[in-house]
């Protein structure tokens, strides 16, 4: 079962795995929302992802 993360701003982002999704997320953060870099944590991700 994957996990998805739908952000604020519209994007949603799918992995297989919770180490996956925190990547994917990151990039995500770093590329859309460079205010919010480095102010979420593993456990903030894995808190916004959902089982999909």
């Amino acid at each position: 079962m994957g996990k998805v993360v739908n952000c604020e701003c519209g994007e949603t982002v799918r992995a297989a795995d919770d180490d996956e999704v925190v990547s994917l997320v990151e990039a995500h953060v770093e590329r859309s929302h460079p205010e919010l870099v480095g102010k979420l944590s593993r456990a903030d991700i894995l808190g916004m992802a959902e089982e999909e």
